[in-house]
């Protein structure tokens, strides 16, 4: 069965890439990885996003595509 919380990811990644092409292609790259350490929903470690299950699941979906957004900008 199919992890819920990661298909919400993939799903908010699917979408950014039709709006923000250049984001999406950045978050298309990245490995997901769940994670207990971290205090916030999500985080880009290198090549990895982290993300926090219990954070992630507390998003909407709108809010989940602004820290994935966020989590790539420099």
């Amino acid at each position: 069965m199919a992890d819920p919380v990661l298909q919400a990811i993939q799903g908010a990644i699917v979408s950014i890439c039709v709006s923000d092409p250049a984001t999406g292609a950045i978050l298309g790259r990245l490995k997901l990885q769940p994670s207990v350490d971290i205090r916030t929903a999500l985080k880009v470690d290198r090549d990895v996003v982290l993300y926090s299950p219990e954070h992630v699941k507390s998003l909407t979906m709108a809010e989940l595509k602004k820290a994935l957004a966020n989590s790539v900008e420099k």
